[in-house]
């Protein structure tokens, strides 16, 4: 299968502060634990030579994961008397090193499913790091060397679009098993999960995704394809990983004949989730379900 390339640049500095918070466990307050068990988990793709194992970490509000080999869908279905039929793909960030499983993962799902929506966390494949703390520390040291010189790092992952690809033929394969309606299977992407997101909408494929959410992605990427579903996208102004100097894609999205609504909060910089309390990005929660159930609500 041929994979889009959409790359990233992420300022340097920023993405190594926030590896250096999310990861290494040697910092205080971040311990390593054993991988959770979640209630509904459905296999989508996994590596034949599998490296290092998976390596859980949990801080005081958040729950990390790296070196993910096997990727798996977590669900989280509404109650049946709230159950809408829609469905969300919910992919979380951390520059492809890392996955924000709780700020941007479940938390989301565990939102949408309350609304009625059903959602599923995608655990997508990572670029391999070691399988030491210590050793991924050096690593990352090795990467905060080269501050100095002002630069930027690319970051992409094909295998995370694969991943996203394949959980969404899953979820559509699997939608009467779900009592999902198939025109109503959206996806929300945070930072390198957005960056998927674009990926998957440039693939040609037999099912959706019918509205995608793209938060603190790169505001400069590119496009190829008319088949644009709509968007919502939403940053930051004072975001630390994503420069931009407009918001180009939002722009090259319209021009191409899809729908797309911008939000724009003036802090709360990068990872704000659903929204950074004592920030303007607290409003995101409000203002994602508002579009979310616009796109859902089911046409008369």
């Amino acid at each position: 299968m041929k994979l889009s390339n959409h790359k990233g640049k992420l300022a340097l500095g920023g993405v190594i502060a926030l590896l250096l918070a999310a990861c290494a466990a040697p910092i205080p307050g971040f311990d390593r634990v054993d991988a959770p068990k979640f209630a509904s988990t459905i296999p989508v793709l996994s590596d034949e030579e599998a490296g290092d194992d998976e390596q859980w970490y949990r801080t005081e509000n958040n729950l990390i994961v790296r070196n993910v080999q096997q990727s798996e869908l977590i669900a989280y279905l509404p109650e049946p008397g709230k159950a809408t039929g829609a469905a969300v793909l919910v992919l979380p960030g951390g520059a492809f090193q890392i996955l924000s499983m709780s700020t941007e993962g479940t938390e989301v799902a565990e939102l949408l499913a309350e609304q009625g929506i059903a959602a599923f966390v995608l655990k997508y494949r990572l670029n391999p790091t070691p399988g030491s703390d210590l050793l991924f520390g050096i690593k990352l040291a090795a990467m905060m060397s080269r501050i100095a010189d002002g630069g930027a790092i690319e970051v992409s992952e094909p295998r995370a679009t694969a991943d996203a690809i394949e959980a969404l033929r899953v979820i559509d394969a699997e939608a009467d098993r779900w009592s999902l309606d198939r025109d109503r299977i959206g996806m929300i992407g945070f930072s390198a999960g957005a960056m998927t997101v674009l990926n998957v909408i440039e693939e040609p494929k037999p099912w959706g995704p019918d509205f995608v959410g793209y938060v603190y992605g790169p505001m400069d990427a590119g496009l190829t394809t008319d088949k644009l579903p709509p968007m919502l996208a939403a940053i930051a102004r004072d975001d630390e990983l994503i420069h931009y100097d407009s918001f180009a894609l939002v722009e090259r999205w319209r021009k191409r004949g899809g729908e797309a609504a911008l939000r724009v909060y003036e802090d709360g910089g990068h990872g704000f989730g659903l929204g950074k309390n004592g920030t303007d990005s607290a409003r995101f929660k409000a203002d994602l379900l508002e579009w979310l159930l616009s796109q859902v609500s089911p046409a008369d």
